[in-house]
């Protein structure tokens, strides 16, 4: 004969626990002392967190000595700034460092000569080692430790690990940036020493203020020219009437006449060179003006990235830095008890189910 497969609902079910509940109700209370004694077996765990902001990424430099009021040296970190920033409480960099500077193989009893001794250690502080983003784009990095002091103390070096790491990300960028500002700065001064060590040549000759000595030399030429045709015209008038004349006016006259040729003539150099470098003059004039000014704003730049290189600031606004914790948040007493007792209430009624269905 086929056996017939007793169909399981929620009345049978109830029957089964209530013809049996005396069992079951002791083999639930066992589980819960069994729960109770391990609870007090495990290792307590003693947690430990730090919760900080991360500050904008911006330059120190356009923060602290542009115009913005340090608005954006005191803003927050995006969204987005705040997920980069996680990514690298994560690195095996960051972990690396704490691995080291707490001996963490040998706190957590890992041999150096085992079987992948670094990774282990890496496990293990990653399981102890818990950080999220709070709904504020906060950074809570929560540590978990057999050690309430070690667990403060590896909460606290991660939050200021990360402060180093960042500083050399930004300052290995700083850098980059200082030697390219500092090449282009070197190569436009050495261009603006050449434009006026032209301009000096030029001035060295006599060509030193194109608008003034332009000014002046036009008014020199004028003036001597009028006098030369005033002495000219001066004379051709004693010349018509010399027999009426002293000797002595006369000769005066022809002085006058050729004092004004010789200042004219004197000129001449002047005029000529002028005219030559004047062209020349004006044009490294120009160039220079707008090349000190590129020098200018390259200089100020260069000065920033000095700045940015050299100074540093605060990777995060610190709200609660991590302390010894006084009693232990592993095991839950009570959550391991209320688990035994479940999984044992659980076993029994399968166990009675089984065992009624089988005959």
């Amino acid at each position: 004969m086929e056996k017939t497969i007793p169909q399981l609902n929620l009345l049978s079910v109830s029957s089964m626990m209530i013809r049996n509940r005396k069992h079951i109700m002791l083999i639930t209370f066992i589980g819960l002392v069994i729960g109770l004694i391990t609870s007090f077996i495990i290792t307590p765990k003693y947690e430990a967190y730090t919760v900080f902001y991360i500050p904008a990424n911006n330059s120190i430099s356009k923060s602290v000595l542009g115009e913005s009021n340090l608005e954006d040296f005191m803003e927050f970190g995006s969204e987005e700034q705040t997920d980069q920033v996680l990514e690298m409480l994560q690195a095996d960099e960051l972990k690396d460092k704490v691995i080291q500077k707490f001996n963490l193989l040998a706190h957590y009893d890992i041999k150096a000569d085992e079987q992948y001794p670094l990774t282990k250690v890496r496990a293990q502080l990653t399981s102890n080692t818990k950080i999220n983003r709070t709904d504020y784009l906060a950074i809570k990095i929560a540590v978990k430790d057999e050690d309430p002091k070690i667990a403060a103390e590896i909460a606290n070096y991660m939050s200021f690990a990360l402060d180093s790491m960042r500083t050399l990300m930004q300052q290995e960028r700083a850098k980059q940036a200082f030697d390219i500002l500092a090449y282009q700065y070197q190569k436009k001064q050495k261009q603006v020493d050449a434009i006026l060590a032209q301009l000096s040549s030029i001035r060295a000759q006599g060509v030193f203020d194109y608008k003034a000595q332009s000014e002046v030399l036009s008014e020199a030429i004028i003036k001597a020219e009028t006098q030369l045709k005033a002495e000219e015209a001066r004379l051709k008038v004693y010349d018509l009437n010399r027999k009426d004349l002293p000797d002595t006016t006369y000769i005066k006259a022809k002085g006058r006449l050729e004092a004004a040729r010789a200042t004219l003539k004197s000129l001449q150099p002047t005029i000529n060179t002028f005219s030559k470098l004047s062209g020349k003059y004006l044009n490294f004039e120009a160039v220079y003006e707008k090349e000190k000014e590129a020098l200018t704003n390259l200089q100020l730049r260069y000065e920033n990235a000095e700045v940015d290189l050299k100074k540093s600031a605060a990777q995060k606004f610190m709200i609660d830095k991590a302390s010894v914790p006084e009693k232990s948040t592993y095991p839950n007493k009570l959550l391991v008890m209320l688990s035994m007792g479940l999984s044992a209430f659980l076993l029994a009624c399968l166990g009675f189910l089984v065992k009624e269905n089988s005959h």
